[in-house]
């Protein structure tokens, strides 16, 4: 028996005991990313601190988060990984096809992409963000849809792409910047 099950059945052993919580945690798992898109609206039309920049984070977080999904496609059309219900018996609180890959975690990817995104440029609401993207993996074991290495594979997919897409703009700022230097 590997870690990664023996962690499945810890978490999704949880499930099942409290009818509230099942809900909350069922719920919070199918309209969560609706949650985040809401922020990131709120987030686009604010006016605090600087409303340019704000809609400049938002449009970076929504690339990223694309192009993270993009990647979890990739690995999916390359390694199929059954869901736990398939191979073990599990509390399921939520109707999945056995036919859609268990590995990685679209939900946790997307959900941390976003988190890391905001995180890099606004700590606070990026800070939250991240401790709803933790939430997001839970809950996905907790329902019997994941494993833990399957959400912890998205968190790693979004946490490279948010580094990389970053480190790529802050490059081409730094360009702009000794251009605009040379030009004075």
């Amino acid at each position: 028996m590997t870690i990664d099950y023996q962690l499945f059945k810890l978490l999704n052993q949880l499930a099942g005991q409290n009818p509230i919580f099942d809900q909350l945690v069922l719920l919070f798992s199918k309209y969560g990313p609706i949650l985040f898109g809401l922020i990131l609206v709120w987030l686009w039309f604010s006016n605090a601190q600087n409303q340019h920049e704000n809609r400049k984070i938002v449009l970076y977080a929504v690339s990223i988060a694309i192009l993270t999904l993009g990647i979890d496609k990739l690995i999916e059309m390359v390694y199929f990984r059954p869901r736990p219900f398939v191979n073990h018996s599990v509390i399921l609180l939520l109707e999945k096809s056995n036919l859609d890959p268990s590995f990685p975690s679209n939900h946790a990817a997307g959900a941390f992409a976003l988190a890391f995104a905001l995180f890099w440029k606004r700590r606070k609401i990026g800070a939250v963000l991240i401790l709803m993207a933790c939430f997001m993996a839970f809950s996905r074991i907790f329902i019997g849809v994941h494993y833990p290495l399957d959400v912890l594979a998205g968190a790693c997919i979004g946490l490279g792409v948010t580094y990389i897409v970053m480190w790529l703009i802050g490059l081409m700022e730094d360009t702009k910047k000794h251009r605009e230097m040379y030009v004075k």
